[in-house]
């Protein structure tokens, strides 16, 4: 019986952009994923391609995205800017009540309850629709404020689930291909920055052991490129793409022997 293959893409804000370049190398090797599990802007990138949208249309969404599309200008009490124009692009892409059961790929997506203190992975039933959990995934906090579901208080799922690799293997993926990110190291300029390194340092060691447990690692080098560029998008996409290219002997061998 063939082994079943998953892609965990991790959170990075515009870093994400380069799964577009990733995503478009595994397409033309023919590897198609199982299954895909997104944190934050994976998860956006995650539920446009597990939908059927091709890669060189994600590529046209990217080019054209902007933080005011993705930023609602109103400051709310619990957090800086709403996050609902995510929701609303996520629903003018898919379709409204777009639901888990009918993407062509089955597909995870992280968020963290500020409540209960825990992970959310959705979905917890194939009846529920996609844009509201990847708008919570992507509400980083001190950016955007905590979406609010029932009695939860939502934010990125990056705070508690840096890559989803174990997720994916939770559910029956013999093999996971993980896509990571490693930006070059500078001080902290402000006390935002210095907030969200932080956070970063804090998730280090939850990041190492899913870097760890993946069987093939794509670490995108991003260098000196902000995050908050999403300008930068084609630059990104081609190190995503040059990251997969550069393990798809590796990437080749875990999923041929995946059929065996």
């Amino acid at each position: 019986m063939a082994s079943k293959i998953g892609l965990a893409l991790s959170g990075g804000v515009g870093y994400c952009m380069a799964h577009i370049g990733v995503l478009r190398v595994l397409e033309e090797a023919g590897i198609k994923p199982d299954m895909i599990a997104g944190t934050s802007g994976g998860a956006l990138i995650g539920a446009l391609y597990a939908s059927g949208i091709k890669t060189d249309r994600i590529e046209q969404i990217a080019k054209e995205i902007s933080w005011r599309k993705l930023m609602g200008f109103h400051l709310l009490l619990k957090g800086m800017l709403s996050s609902e124009p995510i929701e609303k692009m996520i629903t003018e892409l898919l379709g409204r009540d777009r639901r888990f059961a009918d993407l062509s790929i089955p597909l995870l997506v992280t968020a963290v309850d500020l409540v209960k203190e825990e992970k959310v992975i959705y979905p917890e039933h194939q009846d529920q629709t996609i844009a509201l959990p990847v708008r919570a995934s992507c509400s980083l906090p001190l950016v955007f404020a905590p979406v609010k579901s029932g009695d939860r208080l939502l934010v990125d799922g990056g705070m508690m689930v840096p890559i989803p690799v174990q997720e994916l293997k939770d559910r029956g993926m013999d093999k996971v291909i993980a896509v990571s990110f490693k930006p070059s190291r500078s001080a902290p300029k402000n006390l935002f920055e210095v907030a969200l390194r932080t956070m970063s340092v804090a998730n280090n060691e939850r990041r190492e052991t899913a870097r760890k447990a993946a069987d093939v690692l794509i670490e995108c080098h991003v260098g000196q490129t902000s995050r908050w560029d999403l300008q930068a998008a084609l630059d990104l996409i081609k190190v995503g793409r040059l990251a997969a290219e550069d393990v798809m002997i590796d990437i080749k061998k875990q999923t041929q022997s995946a059929t065996i």
